[in-house]
């Protein structure tokens, strides 16, 4: 079974969306957590600046990942709204 080059395209575009999808969730945590480190060896508190930055990140990243699914959700609502009207 041989594949077309617009396969091909799309299969790239889908790898792409889930890099994108995973760097915005992962990046937020992990920035957290590395200047939670840092605070804490800089300067020490009687809290945890790297526990409470990495909650914080995780928020964040999962805040922009229900941000991205819920604007891709409303263009394919979209899209089906406008195919459906050139159907009538």
């Amino acid at each position: 079974m041989k594949r077309n080059a617009s396969d091909n395209g799309s299969f790239w575009k889908s790898v792409g969306q889930i890099w994108d999808i995973s760097w915005m969730s992962v990046a937020p945590i992990l920035f957290g957590l590395f200047l939670g480190q840092y605070l804490d060896r800089k300067y020490p508190l009687g809290f945890s600046w790297t526990l409470s930055l990495l909650a914080l990140g995780a928020f964040l990243g999962f805040y922009n990942l229900y941000d991205f699914l819920m604007r891709e959700s409303r263009k394919s609502d979209d899209k089906r709204d406008t195919v459906n009207h050139k159907d009538d």
